[in-house]
């Protein structure tokens, strides 16, 4: 009993070794570039074990977006958690988001949105996986929105889906700037233009009649 315990343990440590080599790749030069032979390699094992532990090049993708949403989540998401709902808890999830992409200098900071910087099309089942992952945080990231307009903190009336588009578009552009263009100062520069654009979505203060 104790030796197949053992034996599970092990294989489960390969799997895992297996998915985390994959995603490096996937953060360094995309989905296409994961196979099982470049898996292998990195791991110095043979193309037959990453197989085993696997199943398929799909099967080993799918566990890379699942691997990195749970990832994504526990850096970005559950830290800002602790902090007040609304506006305190939207500036820390934009905060840790900017500075995942300023820090990683690859991709690999948002999978979610590498296949738009691949020159090959990413197959059907896989970019289904990876539109809803996005889909999912986008309906994460809306109900803080409407938290902080119920808070006061953001003007009534502002668009949460409008606003998310930006705050997704100022992401990406910060990906664009660091993972493309290997800007440093891009985590300065991303603060600052999400202060602007919060001070343009802030309540106007009540105004006194004479």
């Amino acid at each position: 009993m104790a030796a197949m315990e053992a034996k599970t343990r092990k294989s489960e440590a390969t799997r895992a070794a297996i998915v985390d080599t994959a995603l490096s790749i996937v953060a360094e030069s995309g989905f296409s570039a994961v196979n099982m032979r470049a898996v292998a390699d990195r791991l110095h094992v043979s193309k037959s074990c990453v197989f085993s532990r696997s199943g398929s090049i799909e099967i080993l993708r799918k566990s890379v977006v699942e691997e990195y949403g749970r990832r994504f989540l526990a850096d970005v998401f559950l830290p800002a958690m602790q902090k007040p709902r609304g506006l305190p808890r939207l500036d820390a999830i934009m905060l840790r988001w900017l500075e995942r992409v300023g820090g990683a200098g690859d991709i690999g900071a948002s999978i979610f949105e590498a296949a738009a910087f691949s020159l090959e099309p990413v197959e059907a089942q896989l970019r289904a996986q990876l539109v809803e992952g996005v889909g999912n945080w986008r309906a994460t990231m809306r109900r803080t929105i409407i938290q902080a307009i119920g808070e006061g903190h953001l003007k009534p009336g502002l668009d949460p889906d409008v606003f998310m588009y930006e705050l997704h578009s100022l992401v990406m552009g910060a990906l664009y700037d660091t993972a493309f263009l290997g800007d440093r100062q891009m985590v300065d520069k991303g603060c600052a233009a999400y202060r602007r654009l919060i001070d343009s979505y802030r309540p106007q203060p009540a105004t006194t009649g004479a």
